[in-house]
């Protein structure tokens, strides 16, 4: 089983040059969006299941009836 590390990013700053400072957006190491994964057998957690539904061509697939809650299997609240 994989182990997912969620990294943290500050916002963008300004330095006293004017010059824009952006940090990446957070994510999630360690998930791709192929090879293709389903709710009933491959998302292996809530975290995932939204990092997926929000980042991938097919994650809306993750959300069955809509309710803006994916995989609703392994998070709760759908």
């Amino acid at each position: 089983m994989a182990t997912l590390l969620a990294v943290s990013n500050a916002p963008a700053t300004v330095t006293p040059s004017g010059d824009h400072h952006v940090e990446p957006v957070p994510t999630l190491i360690g998930l791709s969006c192929s090879p293709r994964k389903t709710c009933s057998k491959t998302v292996e957690s809530c975290e995932e299941a939204y990092w997926l539904m929000e980042n991938c061509s097919w994650g809306g697939k993750l959300d069955g009836d809509h309710d803006g809650v994916p995989c609703e299997n392994v998070c709760p609240g759908g």
